[in-house]
């Protein structure tokens, strides 16, 4: 029976699934994998990895600045460093210090990882073998694999150039989508996100140019990163773009440099000026790191830890439409006691984002006097409405629209009679109770005074009504009444006149400005009971959709 050597590791998630594919290819090797992040989610198991890192015969260690268990583990690591050689790589070379190899040894590695993909991650266990266990077998140092290009499914093989890239493509007359996604993902071979986009966005009949690239730039790596990238792949050599929308599925800023910190503004700076000249919207759609497609299903709260990352950073350049388009799908590997995680595709959602570009591209075309604009200002829910119609922290939202109006009634955009100021405005709203409030003020008296923008027939909106999703109509039933609207446990449905549902604001020409719908009490009674719905993430208001 041939003897299998033991190595064990523990390595960040995004690194795992391809150090289990490439250890699939070697015979000779007993691996067993434990994630990072998951020892970061569940310190109690530290101690039983660590009694397994005992019987190893080499240990690979990817350790984090962001993961606390290493604190816990760090002494008992030294100790068996005494008898056992330990790798430990990071971005941060600084921890490299828990090695018990040689710096090259520990050098090597990290370049197998950082060029990344099956072959060079499989010469990495070969490596560590021969290296830091002494056992007899060949191996190949680490192979360059390109840092940034064009790619799409149907072809064999990546392009180096735009120019390539396009004569193998042959694109129709018609407009064309940039997808500028991480190199990660294309060395490897991790792409079905990307692949169903490209699709989507074909189907519709819209050229695409997928590029990707290393997120920052590293003058020693040779990378250019993802802001020069674009300046090369989207823009033609006279500074015009050659796309008309651009898909971003980095979460990195564009001017992000190696080291530097992506929540600096002067790196957002940069890249809010790389998008400028490109002068195209820029969509940042999300892929869940930290959920499964059934996991983000069944929660109410969707995203949760991903929202700072992919949509709260990344908004600081401007870009728009945080819709999640997939999420990890995750299975368990019985040779190497691995979790492995690849990112998968939600159809309907990479559907829908490609419709709404398509929105946004034929938007972009159609003529601005034709063009139809509407603001919805804030409105606290349960506090006076005079004080509070528009109201933003230190920002004079108010005066902002009426300015916006006038410039766009300067651009060629159908206003009529535009409000002088921002007093001018809450003025005409408050004169014609454009707003939804319906403890004071009754329906009849917004329509009488002139403050209904629209009343929705039933029967149109129960053609809406009829997408919802069954558990979706039962919830909002349940809280409001069937539709238009009822009285529920004595409390009267609270913005239906005739029947209709009575949608509020001021009409300027093409443009509307609304008052976000109230959500919460309705009549003069107000004992908080109601208002609990406000913050019920699972109930949506008819108001609202009706708004909307």
């Amino acid at each position: 029976m041939k003897i299998r050597m033991k190595i064990r590791t523990i390595m960040q998630n995004s690194y795992i699934t391809m150090l289990v594919r490439a250890c699939k290819k070697l015979d000779f090797l007993d691996l067993k994998v434990f994630s990072s992040q998951a020892l970061e989610n569940d310190p109690l198991k530290v101690e039983e990895v660590i009694e397994e890192l005992e019987g190893a015969d080499a240990i690979l260690l990817y350790r984090s600045s962001s993961e606390n268990f290493w604190e816990k583990a760090e002494e008992r690591l030294k100790e068996i460093g005494q008898k056992i050689p330990i790798v430990c790589v990071s971005h941060d070379p600084s921890f490299w210090y828990l090695s018990t190899v040689r710096p090259e040894v520990v050098a090597a590695c990290y370049s197998y990882i950082t060029f990344g993909g099956e072959e060079n991650f499989a010469n990495m266990l070969r490596y560590i073998a021969s290296e830091a266990a002494g056992l007899d077998i060949s191996f190949d140092p680490a192979k360059k694999v390109p840092w940034e290009g064009l790619y799409h499914p149907a072809a064999a093989t990546y392009f180096e150039t735009v120019e390539d890239y396009l004569a193998w493509y042959k694109p129709r007359a018609r407009p064309t989508v940039g997808i500028l996604f991480s190199r990660h993902y294309w060395v490897n071979d991790n792409l079905e996100v990307e692949d169903a986009l490209i699709e989507e966005l074909e189907k519709r009949g819209l050229n695409v140019i997928p590029a990707f690239s290393y997120s920052v730039r590293d003058e020693g790596l040779g990378t250019k990163g993802s802001g020069e990238v674009v300046k090369e792949v989207f823009l033609k050599g006279d500074g015009r773009p050659r796309i008309d929308a651009l898909i971003k599925l980095q979460s990195f800023f564009l001017g992000s440099a190696q080291g530097n910190d992506p929540s600096d503004t002067k790196i957002a700076t940069s890249g809010v000026g790389i998008l400028k000249g490109l002068d195209v919207p820029v969509f940042q759609p999300i892929t869940s790191y930290h959920k499964s497609i059934d996991e983000w299903e069944a929660d109410a709260q969707g995203l949760g830890t991903d929202i700072s990352w992919s949509v709260a950073m990344p908004e600081f350049e401007g870009v728009i439409e945080p819709i999640i388009i997939g999420a990890a799908r995750r299975s368990d590997d019985n040779d190497t006691g691995a979790t492995v995680e690849q990112r998968m595709p939600i159809r309907e959602r990479c559907g829908r984002l490609a419709e709404r570009v398509k929105k946004w591209i034929d938007l972009r075309d159609k003529p601005r006097e034709e063009r139809r604009v509407a603001f919805v200002l804030h409105n606290n829910p349960c506090a006076s409405v005079e004080a509070t119609v528009g109201a933003g922290a230190h920002l004079d939202t108010l005066e902002s629209v009426a300015r916006i109006l006038h410039v766009m009634k300067e651009k060629g955009y159908t206003i009529e009679d535009p409000p002088c100021d921002g007093k001018g405005l809450i003025q005409t709203i408050m004169d014609r109770k454009a707003i939804s409030e319906f403890r004071w003020t009754t329906v009849d008296e917004i329509v009488n005074k002139g403050g209904a923008l629209s009343l929705v027939p039933l029967d149109e909106y129960l053609r809406w009504w009829e997408t919802f999703p069954d558990r979706v109509k039962k919830r909002m039933s349940e809280a409001w009444g069937n539709p238009p609207g009822e009285e529920v446990n004595g409390v009267p449905a609270a913005m239906v006149y005739e029947g209709k549902i009575l949608v509020t604001g001021v009409r300027y020409g093409n443009a509307v400005v609304c008052v976000q719908p109230k959500r919460g009490c309705a009549g003069p009674k107000c004992d908080g009971r109601v208002c609990k719905i406000l913050h019920d993430p699972d109930i949506l208001s008819w108001r609202n959709l009706g708004a909307i």
